[in-house]
């Protein structure tokens, strides 16, 4: 099982570096005409924790057990395209959907705040978490609903029933 995830991650990446080269987007459909910080840096980079919901019951077919949205100060100020405009950022937002095993599709997972996309997930070598970065802070407000979904198709999206408690030091601005 891990082996065929490492696999699938190699795939992807030799699939999307070329096209990441040629377009100059960072992965997340916002365009960086800055020197890009790695992913990895980004998923892994300690984060200030604004909200946080846990079951112990897992629910539904993909076996949710809860969600994380953490603030992550960059440690340079980025230029990313942010509806249609360029803006310069210091901030960015990691939310991590918990879980699983989640299984390993053709499709993407998507994290959803709402009904707005957030990103497309990357999960980790467990396949216990599913986490997606987003620039745009305003996806996420007091009381939205997270969820995924495999594919951009909000009909087949899977909800957390606990919704957003923002922390009142680490609102969203």
């Amino acid at each position: 099982m891990k082996r065929s995830v490492l696999h699938r991650h190699l795939a992807i990446t030799l699939l999307v570096l070329p096209l990441l080269f040629l377009t100059g987007s960072n992965g997340f459909g916002q365009r960086q005409p800055d020197r890009e910080l790695p992913l990895r840096e980004l998923l892994t980079v300690p984060g200030k924790l604004l909200s946080e919901a846990k079951s112990t019951q897992p629910t539904n077919q993909l076996k949710l057990t809860g969600y994380r949205v953490e603030e992550i100060k960059l440690p340079r100020q980025l230029t990313v395209e942010l509806h249609g405009q360029q803006v310069a950022v210091d901030k960015a937002w990691r939310v991590t959907v918990k879980g699983g095993p989640f299984p390993v599709r053709a499709l993407p997972a998507v994290i959803w705040s709402d009904d707005q996309v957030v990103g497309n997930g990357i999960e980790n070598e467990t396949l216990s978490q599913i986490t997606a970065i987003t620039f745009d802070g305003s996806l996420l407000r007091e009381g939205g609903v997270v969820s995924i979904s495999y594919g951009e198709d909000k009909t087949t999206r899977v909800r957390i029933p606990q919704p957003l408690r923002l922390t009142r030091e680490g609102g969203i601005q």
